[in-house]
């Protein structure tokens, strides 16, 4: 992709999470980077997530049931290489989650392939969707380690991605660009994200971005 996009867009801005809220500090800059977006000529317009709060726990549960389905067949699958005591608390906990939550698992499947419908008749309406990467700002080292409490880990590790899922749902495209600095001086990602086959318009949108405002380069 060599040239940048050369129409207006129809920008959705969504800064509420799903299930979780982005810091003041994240939404700030997200609105910051709307702005910016809107000063090159896109029409942008602030959204709600294009799914409800509860999708946040369908998809937990999804995941939860791959972590299961890992437990349960590592030994057929490693044989004797395997080491069940080398599994993580987050690994484990997700295995409980899903044991213990087996009987709503197929409502998660359907709201899995229903988010697909979501998307469509969102992207009917935008060309390209705005938010932030993570819901926070990074994290010190040790924040996230699996080797911690289950249920501390997941609840901190929910509020961080309370953006991604959707694109790992629906198989939409999505790019993360660092378009934003923190109060700490810091990267904070911004993720634009496009409705079914539109990687292109991505990849112009940012090449356009990147041309207007470029951001550092590493041993820069």
């Amino acid at each position: 992709m060599t040239r940048p996009i050369d129409r207006p867009l129809r920008i959705a801005v969504v800064t509420a999470g799903i299930g979780r809220e982005a810091t003041p500090e994240v939404r700030r800059l997200t609105l910051e980077t709307a702005a910016h977006l809107e000063a090159l000529g896109h029409h942008v317009e602030e959204v709600d997530p294009p799914v409800p709060d509860w999708f946040a726990d369908a998809f937990l549960l999804y995941w939860s049931m791959l972590a299961m389905y890992l437990v349960r067949t590592g030994p057929r699958a490693r044989g004797t290489s395997w080491d069940s005591t080398k599994l993580d608390n987050l690994t484990l906990g997700l295995a409980r989650h899903c044991r213990r939550n087996i009987a709503k698992l197929p409502g998660a499947i359907a709201a899995m392939g229903a988010s697909q419908q979501a998307s469509k008749r969102h992207f009917a309406a935008y060309d390209v969707t705005l938010t932030p990467t993570l819901a926070t700002e990074t994290p010190t080292v040790g924040h996230l380690d699996p080797t911690r409490p289950y249920e501390e880990v997941i609840d901190r590790l929910m509020d961080w991605v309370a953006f991604t899922p959707l694109q790992n749902a629906t198989g939409d495209p999505a790019v993360s660009l660092p378009l934003a600095t923190t109060a700490a001086g810091l990267p904070q990602g911004m993720q634009l994200c496009g409705g079914w086959g539109q990687e292109a318009l991505l990849l112009q949108l940012a090449l356009q971005l990147e041309e207007a405002r470029p951001w550092p380069r590493m041993g820069a």
